[in-house]
């Protein structure tokens, strides 16, 4: 999310400092905005010149984009550009479902083998391989329109996924994040944030996000360390096992625990996987904090299995499937093709749907008004209904007409209870609460709490305090300042 900042109020003497700093500041921003400039304006000449793109795999009728779409890196540095590992997508409007079949049928001719498929009503979506080429190609069924990604980066979904035996639900944790007490952003404190943890039946773990770094004092980091260690009931010397760390999206509020766990506990965590899908840095530039993230991975975590999520995938991890019912790439046009057209990074937000034991949470993100719109003609109405709801970006978004159809009876909150409730919240919360079986059934973040699911219900299983407060000052990378 971008936070609602406040604007410090100096005094009279330190004008002059500030002054002089805001001006520098305002410099930098000025060139690495050229910069910027000038770095999108040679990937788009790039993209255009890269139309010659396979033309063995050219697609038969509808109406193809003139220009590639950039879905973006997995690890890889992108700050200064484009990248080995960028995944480039055709758009093709105006076809059919026939059409959509015929493809897939003269790929496979063509030796590809398809290692997945899947039809939800949304999408009719496939994955094919041949040799070290993966392709993900779906059709959108609202709008007659296909989808071509090679995706440089990604194990392929058969790969990426595994099974268990157990049929029992998932035990899930939204992790207590410290909130500033006013629900303002500062130095010290913070309004947004995000952390979930999964307990899967083989005791891997599946991580959601992971707060801003205001959030991850020492003290608080510690208390993750031991949270998870406590949950998993692993003893000092064995590795933890996180089965897959996935991001909704990139802001620095949904990734600090993972960068000052890995790099605080070098030997502790074995992180076997790795699912998000993020915009190209320079197309639209998210925070640079997740340019840390991806050198903590890269460094931390040498043999990653990376999978770029796209619209219709299934994702099996022991008793849990994640299916994805939006992603950045969705929103793409034929207007202006190699860009993104929404104006909020929120709305890079994947969407996500979870079903562990007999019930389901739909994953939200910080989704915003502008993916609700296009949503709600894309996706069903059966494939939104949802036990629990992950309430989007921490309550300050008005999502009126996407809850009544997730339709969920219970609800969980990234924000503290003063943040869900403070004035300029609370009518965008109460879209959720109305929906809900009981007002009880919402839990904030200020405090840790475990559920699972049990006879039809989303029971709680854990009630603890947070632990930590406000920042100590030591950054992403362990440093006191």
């Amino acid at each position: 999310m971008a936070p609602r900042r406040i604007t410090p109020v100096l005094p009279q003497e330190l004008n002059s400092f500030f002054g002089i700093v805001y001006l520098l500041k305002t410099c930098y921003n000025c060139i690495y905005k050229q910069e910027l400039t000038e770095r999108r304006k040679n990937a788009k000449t790039g993209r255009k010149q890269d139309m010659e793109w396979k033309k063995e795999w050219a697609y038969e009728g509808g109406i193809s984009a003139g220009e590639l779409y950039n879905t973006g890196a997995m690890l890889a540095d992108d700050s200064q550009g484009d990248t080995a590992e960028d995944s480039p997508m055709l758009l093709v409007t105006d076809t059919s479902r026939e059409e959509y079949e015929a493809y897939l049928e003269k790929l496979q001719g063509m030796g590809f083998e398809q290692t997945f498929e899947n039809h939800n009503g949304a999408v009719d979506s496939c994955q094919l391989k041949k040799g070290d080429t993966l392709l993900y190609v779906y059709y959108t069924c609202a709008f007659g329109e296909v989808r071509i990604i090679e995706d440089r980066a990604s194990s392929s979904l058969k790969e990426f996924s595994y099974d268990c035996e157990s049929a029992d639900s998932a035990e899930i944790y939204q992790y207590g994040l410290y909130y500033d007490p006013q629900n303002h952003y500062g130095p010290t404190a913070t309004n947004c944030g995000m952390f979930y943890i999964i307990r899967l039946a083989d005791n891997r773990l599946v991580m959601i996000d992971g707060g801003e770094y205001q959030q991850c004092s020492e003290e608080a980091v510690t208390g993750m360390y031991r949270f998870l260690r406590r949950i998993t009931g692993t003893k000092e010397g064995e590795q933890i096992r996180i089965a897959a760390w996935y991001y909704t999206h990139a802001h620095s509020d949904h990734m600090a625990a993972c960068v000052r766990l890995l790099r605080t506990y070098p030997d502790v965590f074995s992180v076997e996987r790795v699912m998000f899908n993020f915009l190209p840095f320079t197309m639209k530039s998210g925070d640079r904090d997740i340019l840390v993230l991806k050198e903590t991975l890269r460094e931390y975590c040498p043999d990653l299995r990376c999978l770029k999520l796209h619209n219709g995938q299934v994702i099996t991890l022991a008793n849990v499937r994640f299916e994805v019912l939006y992603t950045h790439e969705d929103a793409v046009t034929p207007k202006c093709p190699g860009a993104f057209p929404f104006g909020d990074f929120n709305s890079t937000s994947v969407l996500l749907k979870m079903t562990t034991g007999s019930g389901t949470v739909m994953w939200l993100g910080d989704t915003t008004g502008e993916t609700e719109e296009l949503v709600l003609k894309t996706v069903p109405a059966d494939l939104w209904k949802s036990d629990v709801v992950q309430i989007a970006h921490h309550c300050f978004n008005f999502l009126s007409r996407l809850y009544p159809a997730i339709d969920a009876d219970y609800a969980m909150l990234p924000n503290s209870h003063y943040g869900g409730n403070e004035s300029a919240n609370h009518d965008k919360l109460m879209d959720v609460v109305n929906c809900l079986a009981s007002p009880d059934n919402l839990w904030y973040e200020d405090q840790t709490t475990g559920f699972c699911f049990e006879d039809g219900k989303f029971r709680v299983i854990l009630e603890e305090p947070r632990v930590g407060g406000e920042h100590d000052g030591v950054d992403l990378y362990g440093r006191r300042s």
